[in-house]
């Protein structure tokens, strides 16, 4: 009997079944002819499902890194800087004995590349700017591991910052930020820096560039609007003069104010303070690119006066030189002093002369090998691949990307914040109260 029980138990599943797929079929040829005349597939061919999905192996799946030179060492970075002191900067070029009575800090702000920094620094020294006024902020967002008695971070590391040459032989001042800032955030925080110490205008320069006083009384190239000098004065002196401009009551008459002098765009830049809290400083939602489209803009709308300046050579690199030239003596490259002392020994170069043209064409033509090819300008920036296990060690090929992915957003930010793409927003008619209320004007 139980065996009955079994057989229509089965029966009566089998039934079931039937009956369900009976139902269903309608629904499935529905389907089919709704897809058909989407155009997915052709009715007249059979039903075929879609294809099984392979599984994902287990584990992470490595991407391949392109480009990347086959031995590291080949990129190894070498610290061409070997003088336990500074030597004599060009006699023509010095500050004066007594600092002018104007308050010139300039900032320079650090976040990789050493070598490239270092260059930077001694020019403006070997410019005539007084060491004392140069503030390098540390922007590594290694929370003071340069700072440190025994730095833990090495010179193959793209944070890597030799404060102690800095302080002690340079003898300019460096500070650090709280941790890693963006560009729009960090030129807040020279805004800041600036309030704390009660400055009411201050300098700041990008690491990436090099700088010369005018020796031979020409024009820099890129800026083509003061007369020529009749007598010399150090890049200092004349940023210095640029400066007491703007204290001139007539200066920026029918402005509200003045806001930026700019040396070479902003490769060099006179900032007023005030003219920037008044504008709530620098948006930090605009981390990169755009930034300062978005802020000089602003400033424009805002009837603040923007002016260029000139003083002296300041050129855009992104490799180092023989940083014994810019001490401007005759030495034999083949046979460099192996001291301070030894270069102090060595007849000063002609100001104006062979020498100082011969450091032109090389600075102009770094400055031309660096602007060549879009995948070269930033080439410094991941010039550096080591300091795997060191404090706050981030892997370079990924910072960049992760560099390029901020770029591409605060670009979007930037767009969808005046509904426009590209710097002439106030040539386009916007004004301050159209910030974030506009549609795109490109669609």
């Amino acid at each position: 009997m139980a065996r009955y029980k079994g057989v229509s138990v089965l029966f009566l599943l089998y039934i079931v079944l039937i009956f369900y797929l009976w139902t269903k079929t309608p629904d499935l040829k529905t389907q089919r002819l709704e897809a058909a005349q989407d155009g997915d597939f052709d009715v007249s061919q059979p039903f075929l499902p879609p294809p099984a999905v392979r599984a994902r192996p287990p584990g992470p799946i490595h991407k391949q890194l392109l480009n990347v030179e086959s031995s590291h060492a080949s990129r190894q970075v070498v610290d061409t800087f070997q003088y336990k002191t500074l030597p004599d900067i060009p006699s023509w070029n010095r500050p004066p004995k007594e600092h002018v009575p104007e308050k010139t800090p300039l900032f320079i702000g650090f976040t990789r590349n050493w070598p490239l920094l270092q260059q930077c620094v001694l020019s403006y020294i070997t410019a005539g700017w007084p060491a004392e006024d140069i503030y390098v902020v540390d922007n590594t967002g290694t929370m003071r591991s340069n700072f440190a008695s025994k730095p833990k971070i090495t010179l193959q590391n793209p944070s890597y910052l030799n404060v102690n040459r800095l302080r002690n032989v340079f003898g300019v001042n460096v500070i650090s930020t709280p941790t890693l800032l963006t560009f729009s955030q960090l030129q807040n925080f020279y805004i800041y820096t600036a309030l704390e110490n009660e400055w009411e205008n201050y300098f700041w320069s990008h690491m990436d560039v090099i700088v010369l006083s005018d020796e031979d009384l020409t024009h820099a190239p890129l800026n083509q609007q003061r007369n020529p000098a009749t007598s010399h004065k150090s890049l200092y002196m004349r940023a210095v003069d640029e400066l007491r401009r703007t204290f001139d009551p007539d200066y920026a008459e029918g402005y509200d104010g003045w806001g930026i002098r700019f040396f070479e765009y902003d490769w060099l830049a006179l900032n007023n303070v005030q003219s920037f809290v008044k504008m709530g400083g620098w948006d930090p939602m605009i981390s990169y690119y755009s930034s300062d489209c978005d802020m000089y803009q602003r400033l424009q709308m805002a009837g603040v006066f923007l002016d260029t300046a000139e003083a002296g050579w300041i050129m855009d690199v992104g490799r180092t030189i023989d940083l014994n030239l810019l001490f401007r003596r005759k030495y034999n490259p083949d046979m460099p002093p192996k001291t301070a002392a030894d270069m102090n020994k060595l007849a000063e170069d002609k100001m104006g002369g062979e020498g100082f043209q011969n450091l032109i064409k090389l600075f102009q033509a770094e400055a031309e090998w660096k602007n060549s090819d879009p995948s070269i300008r930033n080439h410094w920036q991941r010039r550096q691949l080591g300091g795997q296990g060191e404090p706050f060690h981030r892997d370079p090929r990924g910072f960049e990307q992760a560099l390029e992915i901020l770029i591409r957003s605060a670009d979007e930010i930037y767009s969808e914040k005046w509904g426009h793409i590209g710097c002439d927003l106030k040539e386009s008619g916007l004004q301050l109260e159209d910030a974030w209320m506009v549609e795109h004007d490109w669609e």
